[in-house]
Order: C-alpha cells, then sequence, then structure tokens
C-alpha cells in the first residue's frame, strides 16, 4: 500500500504566497520609476523655463527704452493741457507695458470741461490722451451775483468755455430758499426742452426746484412765458407748449399738463 501523500505544510504555502506579493510589489516599483524619473524631469525643465521667462519679463519691464516720458494730449479747446497732464502724472513713473490706461482715464475725466476720453499706449515710450470737450449750453447767475458757465448736464465748466458759444441766461431768483434746487432744476429743465422749442428759449428763471419759468421768443419778435414747473414730464410738457404757441395769452402754464391754462 502507498504511503499517503504529506500535506503541504501551512507555513510554506504562506512563505511562498508572501514570495510572489513581494515581487509583484517589486516590479511594479521597478516598472513606475522610469515614469516618475520622466516627470521630475519634466517639472524641473518646465520650472526652469518660467524662471527665464519671468526674468526676461523683468528685463523687458526695466528697460530704459520702454518708460513712459512722453504724455501726446489732442482734442483739448478751452481746456488748459497742463490740466490733462497733470491728471496723468501720478500714472506714468513706469514702463508702458504696465500703463494703467483705465485709471488714467477715469482720473482725466475728472478735469472740468472733459465730456469723454480715450487712452492708449503709444509705443515705445508715450501715452495718447484724446479728450472731448462738453459744450457750454447755459451761463448760471447766482442769487449773490456770481456767475459759471454749464453744460447741458449741469456741469461747471471753465469760464473760456463760453467763448463762441450762444448761451442761455439761467437765473436763481433772489430770496431763493433752494438756490441749489433751482439751479439743478433749471440745468435739467435745459436739458429736456427739445427743438424747436430750445432755439426760441432766452432765458430761464426759478426760486426752486419746482417753479422752473421759461421765456421764449418767437418768430413774430413777441415773447411768452412758460410755468414749466419742476423737471418732470418734460416730453409731454414740450408738446403742450408748442400746441398751444398759438394761443392768445403772454402766459403758458404747463406745470400740470395734463391740465394746461393759458392767460
Amino acid at each position: 500500500m502507498a504511503p499517503a501523500a504529506r500535506p503541504a505544510h501551512p507555513e510554506s504555502e504562506a512563505e511562498g504566497g508572501r514570495v510572489v506579493q513581494a515581487a509583484e510589489r517589486f516590479r511594479a516599483l521597478v516598472v513606475g520609476r522610469p515614469w516618475r524619473r520622466r516627470r521630475r524631469a519634466l517639472i524641473a525643465g518646465t520650472g526652469g523655463v518660467l524662471v527665464l521667462l519671468l526674468a526676461a519679463l523683468a528685463t523687458v519691464i526695466f528697460l530704459p527704452a520702454l518708460q513712459v516720458n512722453q504724455v501726446e494730449v489732442a482734442g483739448t479747446g478751452y481746456v488748459d493741457q497742463d490740466d490733462i497732464r497733470a491728471a496723468v502724472a501720478p500714472h506714468t513713473g513706469g514702463s508702458v507695458l504696465l500703463l494703467p490706461t483705465e485709471a488714467i482715464a477715469a482720473d482725466v475725466s475728472e478735469v472740468p470741461g472733459v465730456a469723454s476720453v480715450e487712452v492708449h499706449r503709444q509705443w515705445p515710450d508715450g501715452v495718447s490722451v484724446q479728450i472731448t470737450e462738453a459744450s457750454a449750453v447755459a451761463e448760471l447767475t447766482r442769487t449773490d451775483g456770481t456767475t459759471a458757465i454749464i453744460d447741458a448736464a449741469g456741469e461747471e465748466l471753465p469760464a473760456a468755455a463760453a467763448k463762441g458759444a450762444t448761451l442761455v441766461p439761467l437765473e436763481v431768483a433772489s430770496g431763493s430758499a433752494d438756490p441749489e434746487g433751482a439751479a439743478a432744476a433749471m440745468s435739467e429743465v435745459l436739458a429736456e426742452v427739445p427743438e424747436p422749442l430750445r432755439g426760441a428759449l432766452t432765458g430761464i428763471t426759478a426760486s426752486s426746484a419746482s417753479d422752473v419759468t421759461l421765456t421764449l421768443e418767437l418768430e413774430d419778435g413777441s415773447t411768452k412765458e412758460v410755468v414749466w414747473g419742476d423737471a418732470h414730464d418734460a416730453e409731454l410738457k414740450a408738446e403742450v407748449v408748442q400746441a398751444l404757441l398759438d394761443r392768445p395769452g403772454t402766459v403758458i402754464d404747463v406745470s400740470s399738463p395734463v391740465a394746461p391754462v393759458t392767460r
């Protein structure tokens, strides 16, 4: 009778399993190493390129040839170019590459008389500032007798803006309890008055924001007063005034445009 086969020793099987697992881990490590080496090389190479690019950029930024030293201003008539240059100056201490064009435009737009502005880099070492001036439309007389030239938005302009312009007189009535409100309302009404009324307008007065009065000169040389009231409903008020211009009387009251009065 043949002797029975001896069962495999459990410890031997366990040792064999550990050997296989260790071999597989070693193989994985060996296989993975070339990729890790390539990845390290790639990272190192990319880092080196970035360092070189940053160094080159820094060199270009600080090149003397690119430092801003020219400011070209165009579009000025009555606005003083020195005022424009003064607004630009705080932004011109570095490279044209870093020129803050939006910040320059914002500061230049604060100069009295500037309606709009465009700012551009002018290579290699300059900045170009193109402005559009606001048009003078009226002369405001305050209660203390002082005057101011204003544009259609009611903004005060340099006195030189009045040269060659046809100005509508705006007058704050003496004894006004709200001269600032009266002045603002007249400016707003002036901006809203449409043609052809604007062409016939010879003056505006007010003592408050709610009692604006217009004076119109008609084609036959006669005049009419228009009690406009406040600055609301400008379009409707203008339509009613034009419809009533031929009616008898010297006063048209459209302070309530749905119930106008002539007298």
